[in-house]
């Protein structure tokens, strides 16, 4: 079975959903605006892949925004994000805006070039921009930068009860209902380097079935089941989204908005799978188009549920194929 690693995919979602946030601490006094995301770009590199690659407008001209996350600096990482700039300009021909965010408190100053050098002389260098995610503590607590209030435990030697209520307070004023799920799935994961599962359960008990519309929550679900934590979390949280669906379902019908639904649904499908398998733009492309054939909401509720269990993606396949020519 695929092992994930969630830790790092609930970072990939916050520079999925707020490249804005990112874009305006890095570059606060300029008019630089977002204008589209390419996801899962490879790389023509060896096993190479980039998650988000965020496509900007600075005075009428594109460049590429490529935000990297790292917990604490590795002494690769440099060498990395020169190799990653250099082969995007050459692949995609634009210029790239390179970055770092960390995470992890560090005294010391952070490398921020890749430098050759010949002897004493200086033959290349290519720099880029740090981010340190504690400098911005305060502005994260007042709800400044509320969108980054998962990452509060990180920043405190001794994170506690009242640390994780000011998270939550910041993350329900999210009005957009995915981005608040992934933020409350986002807090959890998160403080569960600090805290007992079993105590945040508990603590966010509340907030479960809102966590159900998280864009991770079938990786999340099967972390648990892969540690041996939480069974009851995983039937829980299934019976969740599948009475979630059910009762979209039918507010749909009855609302005439059969069709949304339907579309919900096969995004929702390309999600899960995308986020469990991290398949290739065409494979995304080819699966979009076979789902497009299935119009059967019911259908498309075994599929969202296949897409959660199954050990890889040609088992899916094989099983939407069948489906296909059941309809």
């Amino acid at each position: 079975m695929t092992t994930i690693n969630i830790f790092d995919r609930v970072l990939k979602v916050l520079a999925r959903n707020y490249a804005e946030t990112f874009l305006r601490l890095l570059f606060p006094a300029e008019p630089v605006r977002l204008v589209g995301t390419l996801e899962n770009v490879e790389l023509s590199l060896p096993e190479e892949r980039v998650d988000f690659v965020h496509r900007v407008l600075y005075n009428g001209d594109e460049y590429l925004f490529h935000l990297e996350f790292q917990l604490r600096h590795e002494a690769d990482v440099p060498e990395r994000l020169f190799t990653y700039s250099a082969a995007l300009t050459k692949q995609f021909g634009q210029p790239v805006i390179t970055a770092v965010l960390y995470l992890e408190r560090r005294q010391a100053s952070i490398p921020n070039e890749y430098v050759v050098h010949l002897g004493d002389r200086i033959i290349n260098r290519f720099t880029y921009p740090v981010l340190r995610l504690w400098d911005y503590e305060e502005e994260i607590r007042s709800g400044k930068l509320r969108e980054l209030a998962p990452l509060l435990v990180m920043l405190v030697k001794s994170p506690d009860k009242n640390l994780l209520a000011r998270e939550r307070e910041l993350i329900l004023a999210e009005q957009d209902s995915r981005k608040r799920a992934d933020l409350l799935a986002t807090a959890v994961t998160i403080a569960s380097r600090y805290f007992q599962r079993e105590f945040l359960w508990e603590f966010f008990r509340e907030e479960v079935l809102l966590m159900r519309e998280a864009s991770f929550i079938e990786e999340w679900i099967e972390e648990g089941i892969q540690q041996g934590i939480q069974q009851g979390i995983q039937q829980g949280i299934q019976q969740g989204i599948q009475q979630g669906i059910q009762q979209g379902i039918q507010q749909g019908i009855q609302q005439g908005r059969l069709e949304g639904f339907i579309e919900a649904r096969r995004e929702d499908i390309l999600n899960i799978l995308q986020l469990r398998f991290d398949f290739s733009y065409k494979v995304g492309k080819q699966l979009e188009e076979q789902l497009r054939e299935i119009e059967n909401l019911s259908t498309l509720r075994e599929l969202l549920l296949k897409a959660a269990q199954v050990d890889d993606l040609q088992t899916f396949q094989a099983y939407l194929k069948e489906m296909a020519l059941q309809k």
